[in-house]
């Protein structure tokens, strides 16, 4: 810090301090002090005037003699002294209204002035200036120690008092020489010095409260910003919670929304279903027509078989239409057999559109394949009739039952079967007759209790820049329309999170795709609580 800045920091500081007076909120704590200050003058007014008392009563008591006379003397000389500084006992019922700092400052100077010159003609009287610079140092100190002045007015008035003690000593003494006297200026030098020590006293105490009054004016500004802070963050808090409201009903909204494309993914592939599912009841349903027409006809076989001959006994009809018999027999077997074929395909699809599967439980996974697999063909059959496929199927025969939900894994198999025979037609289109199509499907015992299917074509293959992308949500390599980009990301949704597998894809564009699942076999828990769970509506 340069002296310029120096000097300028300690004029403002301790020399001019008007400028800080000026502030209300300054000018109000000077104000309270002033108060106290008055108040504590006039209890050291009251004070001093007990000891006035005490001191009179001593000097009554104190009879003749010369050690008695001195005494005597010196008690009436403390009992006026003292009488001086009682008079601000007066100062307690003033403090009542409550001065304010100027009438604060105007009274003690008041005081002080009148004061030192009562104890200055007191001492000239007496032609005795040996205490006088201590009592008027006196004065000057409880002067600053009650009201707050300025530094400068606490120099005027030790100015004041040393003047009027230079003014008893050598004007109204008429004692030129006095000055010459080194006790005298020694007093002199006494009274100066605590004119300075009371400035510079005077000083500190206003700094300390105007230091003080910035310090409070900081803590108010921070307790306001504090304050509006807290405002501003309960408004935040707020808003954040009115956001998370909205976030929570679009999270709903989201999972309804959600819900529901999984919903239309799975009849979407229903609706792939439909055509092979029409085909594999054809079948059956033609056995059924055909072996219930031939045993009509057996019927009227036999019921002629039974006329010919009214005279025959029971046992012998029912021995000559032996044949017949085991031929209707026969023939209402195959009929259940291939009802229930039916009835299995019709469970099948419903279970397949139902939107909550069930839990895990054993299920043939080589009888799910093949059911699968001729869904998927004949589906495709029926919408390119002139489309073929060589599919060969390699099943463990000693593979039996595994743990699954086996509506899930039935829309996973379709999902791969179904875009397997969409990849080889696409190239069948480019590359004409030169191309044989080729599906592959095998299944493995996998870790003991779990199984390994999986499905190999020879189609277009998936490019390089989407391999990473290919069970991500929405994402899809077919033209606009015709996918949805769900079913991969279900399957893997499936098998992964649902069963605890795996399903990973080995793929080389131009040459084929093969999709491997692996299921352990083993219960999890998390899915099957959530399959028992209601679904989201």
């Amino acid at each position: 810090m340069s002296p310029s800045v120096r000097l300028r920091v300690l004029w403002e500081r301790y020399i001019s301090p008007a400028r800080a007076e000026a502030e209300p909120g300054f000018r109000a704590v000077l104000d309270d002090a002033t108060t106290i200050g008055v108040r504590i003058a006039g209890l050291f007014g009251v004070v001093t005037l007990l000891g006035v008392g005490v001191a009179s009563v001593v000097t009554g008591f104190l009879g003749g003699g010369d050690v008695m006379s001195s005494a005597q003397s010196v008690g009436r000389a403390l009992s006026d002294k003292l009488f001086v500084f009682a008079i601000p006992a007066i100062f307690l019922l003033i403090a009542r209204f409550k001065p304010g700092l100027s009438a604060g400052r105007w009274l003690l100077t008041a005081f002080v002035v009148i004061g030192a010159i009562v104890l200055t003609v007191d001492d000239v009287e007496r032609s005795d200036f040996q205490f006088l610079a201590a009592w008027l140092s006196l004065l000057l100190v409880f002067a600053i120690g009650t009201v707050p002045f300025q530094p400068v007015q606490t120099l005027a008035l030790g100015g004041f008092l040393v003047i009027l003690h230079t003014m008893a000593v050598v004007i109204v003494g008429q004692d030129f020489a006095m000055l010459d006297d080194g006790e005298t200026v020694r007093r002199l030098s006494y009274l100066l010095l605590v004119t300075f020590v009371c400035t510079a006293t005077s000083a500190t105490l206003y700094a300390g409260r105007l230091t003080q009054y910035k310090g409070m004016l900081r803590l108010a500004r921070l307790r306001d910003r504090l304050q509006q802070r807290g405002r501003l963050l309960e408004a935040r808090g707020s808003e954040l919670e009115a956001q998370s409201s909205e976030l929570e009903a679009n999270v709903v909204r989201l999972r309804k929304a959600q819900a529901q494309l999984v919903q239309s993914e799975k009849m979407a592939s229903l609706g792939q279903l439909t055509a092979g599912v029409a085909h594999e009841l054809k079948n059956p349903l033609n056995f059924v027509n055909n072996f219930a027409q031939l045993s009509v006809e057996l019927l009227d076989d036999l019921e002629d078989e039974l006329r010919e001959d009214a005279s025959r006994s029971v046992d012998q009809a029912l021995e000559a239409s032996g044949d017949l018999l085991v031929d209707l027999r026969s023939n209402a077997t195959k009929i259940r057999e291939h009802g229930r074929r039916a009835d299995g395909i019709i469970r099948s699809m419903l279970a397949h559109s139902r939107a909550q599967p069930g839990p895990s439980r054993p299920a043939p996974v080589n009888s799910l394949l093949k059911e699968y697999v001729g869904l998927a063909y004949h589906g495709m059959r029926a919408e390119h009739s002139g489309f073929n496929v060589d599919i060969q199927t390699d099943l463990d025969a000693d593979l039996g039952e595994v743990l699954m939900v086996p509506e899930e894994m039935g829309r996973v198999f379709l999902n791969l079967l179904d875009n397997a025979l969409q990849a080889m037609r696409k190239r069948a289109e480019t590359e004409g007759d030169d191309y044989e199509p080729v599906l592959s499907v095998t299944s493995r015992t996998w870790k003991g209790k779990g199984v390994r299917v999986t499905v190999r074509d020879n189609g277009t293959g998936i490019p390089a820049d989407a391999r990473d992308h290919v069970f991500e949500p929405f994402f899809t390599t077919k033209p606009s329309g015709e996918g949805t980009g769900l079913g991969l990301s279900l399957a893997y949704e499936i098998v992964v999170h649902g069963h605890g597998g795996k399903l990973t894809v080995d793929t080389k564009e131009g040459e084929g795709t093969t999709f491997t699942v692996s299921l352990p076999g083993e219960p999890n828990v998390m899915a099957d609580q959530a399959a028992l769970a209601p679904a989201v509506t």
